[in-house]
């Protein structure tokens, strides 16, 4: 399931509308519908505040399942507090940053 699908549930599944969410995360109600649309999911920054206002964590949002043994290391836990703070260039810079990286990993994998 999508990320938007699962969001989709979780707002039935709370009886809160699209346009509450959107209000309340500060982001345009058809961006809800442009994700379904193109199975697309939001930036780390807009995905972290949607599980919040959810009360529901970013994995379940990403990956439909929950984890109660998941817990965040200091270090990463400090990292997501950065990035909430970074403006669209900046994050999208770290994005791309960690997508080289993956790369390079997978790529030295596969050697």
């Amino acid at each position: 399931m999508s990320f938007w699908k699962n969001v989709e549930n979780e707002l039935e599944y709370q009886n809160i509308s699209r346009k509450e969410l959107a209000n309340q995360v500060g982001f345009a109600v058809s961006g809800i519908s442009l994700g379904l649309t193109n199975n697309s999911v939001p930036s780390a920054d807009v995905a972290v505040r949607i599980a919040e206002v959810l009360n529901v964590t970013v994995e379940y949002l990403v990956t439909g399942k929950t984890n109660e043994k998941t817990e965040l290391t200091p270090q990463l836990n400090q990292l997501f507090s950065n990035i909430l703070h970074l403006d669209e260039y900046d994050l999208e810079t770290v994005c791309l940053l960690v997508q080289r990286i993956k790369k390079k990993q997978s790529d030295e994998k596969s050697v």
